[in-house]
């Protein structure tokens, strides 16, 4: 599965962007992005007796991957974490996994079908991949988030008073200008 999700995420990339890849201790990861970036790299012959060294893959200098490991005790418990760069110069202090974590703690707690030991589940891949497009998009459209209001003076009766103005992920990146409406959301026509 992680060869896949790296390369769907490289189609969204830039050409020219080389990312900073940040993942777990899973080694498939890696071994997944070493065999879209790798370099065979020859040795020169030594002339010395014996046979020359065999040409060998090792990753493309600009290739940045990082691992979080988690270390636990024997109940389980969280004691310690390793950060380790894999590949290329990665500033240690950059490595960190809590964005994606908690995005998949919200995925899991607001759809069903992506919590754990339920009996609410998608009985095919594809209607799975339409309700998480349609999370998706209620996430970054309808759903103003706390974190992104934005604070903005107003004029009432001569004093000056704070509000927030709710915002949306979608609004924050400067994608549209309101919180959409569910009304809105569902019908909106999509050409493919």
């Amino acid at each position: 599965m992680a060869e896949p999700l790296i390369a769907a995420t490289e189609e969204k990339l830039a050409a020219d962007i080389w990312p900073l890849w940040v993942s777990d201790g899973l080694e498939a990861y890696g071994n997944a992005l070493k065999a879209r970036h790798c370099v065979l790299q020859t040795f020169p012959r030594t002339g010395r007796p014996g046979r020359p060294r065999r040409p060998q893959l090792v990753a493309c200098p600009e290739l940045r991957y990082a691992q979080v490991v988690k270390q636990r005790d024997e109940r389980r418990r969280l004691v310690g974490v390793v950060r380790r760069a894999v590949f290329g110069e990665v500033p240690l202090e950059q490595v960190h996994t809590v964005y994606i974590e908690r995005q998949n703690l919200n995925y899991r707690h607001e759809n069903r079908r992506l919590t754990r030991k339920t009996i609410a589940f998608s009985k095919t891949a594809e209607a799975l991949g339409h309700q998480l497009e349609f999370h998706q998009a209620h996430h970054n459209l309808v759903r103003p988030h706390r974190a992104l209001a934005q604070r903005v003076d107003v004029q009432v009766r001569g004093r000056v008073r704070r509000r927030c103005d709710k915002r949306t992920p979608a609004m924050a990146a400067g994608l549209t200008d309101h919180v959409w409406t569910m009304r809105e959301l569902m019908s909106l026509r999509i050409l493919s």
